[in-house]
């Protein structure tokens, strides 16, 4: 997240090259599309939503998400992909 404040608080150009182009779009891409990952996921199987939702709103929230609530409930020998 510091380097994505660098880049909108800096006055210097990054030069266009597909490699910069692609880490940019993945710096600013993916917290969007992993945010309604996780609004999909959470208003499906989640009692009780509304904390999940507002903590969506901190970026790159939806990958703790994923460690604790999805991949940690099949790690611990629960086979199951329903998070109830």
């Amino acid at each position: 997240m510091g380097f994505a404040f660098w880049v909108v608080t800096t006055s210097v150009p990054i030069a266009p090259s597909p490699i910069n182009l692609t880490w940019l779009g993945l710096l600013f891409g993916v917290p969007p599309i992993g945010t309604f990952w996780m609004w999909y996921v959470v208003f499906r199987y989640e009692k009780r939503p509304l904390s999940y939702v507002l903590l969506d709103l901190i970026p790159y929230f939806f990958v703790g998400y994923y460690f604790e609530r999805i991949r940690g409930k099949n790690v611990e020998g629960n086979t199951s992909t329903h998070i109830r």
